[in-house]
């Protein structure tokens, strides 16, 4: 829903297709990190992020498995192409979880 209302909103349809899915996914895995960080443990919160970014790849390729999922489909499922996408999903649940726990730490003293 974010990536569809974002889309829209930010990126119409002229700008390029996978810069603006990539910051979309980016920006939603760094905002459910950091609601994981806030939510669980203070001393789990990256973990908490990083559990949200992992999730969120399972599904992906589970979903990407019954059929190719917008005009990317998983990067065309060449390995360089997994592994940025990957990579970009896990920044953005980490660095969400870590900036939930410099945010509640830094709060709580």
């Amino acid at each position: 829903m974010i990536q569809l209302v974002g889309g829209t909103l930010l990126f119409g349809s002229h700008r390029g297709q996978l810069v603006s899915q990539g910051l979309l996914t980016f920006g939603a895995l760094l905002a459910g990190g950091f609601l994981a960080g806030m939510i669980g443990p203070v001393g789990g919160s990256t973990w908490n992020g990083v559990i949200v970014a992992v999730g969120f790849i399972v599904v992906a390729e589970l979903a990407g498995a019954i059929g190719p999922v917008g005009p990317l489909g998983s990067a065309g499922l060449d390995t360089l192409g997994l592994v940025i996408d990957d990579v970009l999903v896990l920044s953005g649940g980490t660095i969400g979880g870590l900036s939930a726990g410099l945010v509640r730490r830094g709060s709580a003293g």
